[in-house]
């Protein structure tokens, strides 16, 4: 059985969801699974970042250098604001593919799958995932970084070396899983697959969690 490292990152900002670690990788029904928790307690660079996405660049990037000396077959990014299906782990394996995405609702937005499609990969210029792109092991060019599973020819190759953040590439806003994904296409031509029967609740500091396709639920009063 494949081994899986569970890397999930904690700073203040997600404060209101620090009570859901250990409890979401706990229910993981995947039995070869590993826990490495990121916290700015013991990672202290992470408190003087500025924004989120280089927060979570850090973070991962701490995850994948601790990958690299254990070296399990597989890393699986879970936000900590995040609750999929207890067996994802399984389904993401089933597509059989190096870098694997779940289905991830944005925050506030339910019916919104969070990804994207180039219209034109020169320019890099975007458009939204459609209903219609989203069938089982599809390829896409940007899929959420809050589940996402890379393997380890992956990992050991590519990583958030070079990200500097949102205005990494200069007249866009480039987010730290795009960068992460073009990387991997830039090095090694892989796109990921969406995994679209695997979906997860994306919990808001608004007291609600949000699930792909319109599911919205109350979850602190």
């Amino acid at each position: 059985m494949d081994s899986v490292m569970v890397i999930q990152v904690y700073t203040h900002h997600k404060k209101y969801c620090r009570a859901m670690y250990p409890k979401i990788f706990d229910t993981l029904t995947y039995k070869n699974k590993i826990a490495c928790f990121i916290d700015e307690k013991d990672w202290p660079i992470l408190q003087n970042l500025p924004n989120g996405e280089l927060r979570a660049a850090c973070g991962r990037q701490i995850g994948i250098d601790i990958a690299r000396k254990k070296q399990p077959d597989w890393i699986l990014f879970l936000d900590l604001d995040v609750e999929p299906d207890v067996d994802c782990i399984e389904k993401m394996l089933s597509c059989k593919h190096p870098v694997v995405g779940a289905l991830h609702a944005a925050r506030g937005d339910a019916w919104h799958a969070i990804g994207h499609n180039y219209e034109d990969r020169k320019t890099l210029r975007r458009r939204w995932l459609r209903p219609s792109e989203l069938t089982f092991n599809a390829q896409v060019d940007c899929i959420s970084g809050g589940i996402l599973m890379l393997a380890r020819g992956v990992y050991m190759k590519c990583d958030y070396t070079g990200y500097k953040g949102p205005n990494t590439i200069d007249g866009r806003f480039t987010a730290d899983d795009e960068y992460l994904q073009l990387r991997i296409f830039e090095k090694m031509k892989i796109r990921p697959r969406v995994c679209n029967n695997c979906y997860s609740w994306h919990y808001d500091s608004n007291g609600r969690a949000y699930k792909l396709f319109g599911k919205i639920k109350i979850w602190r009063a």
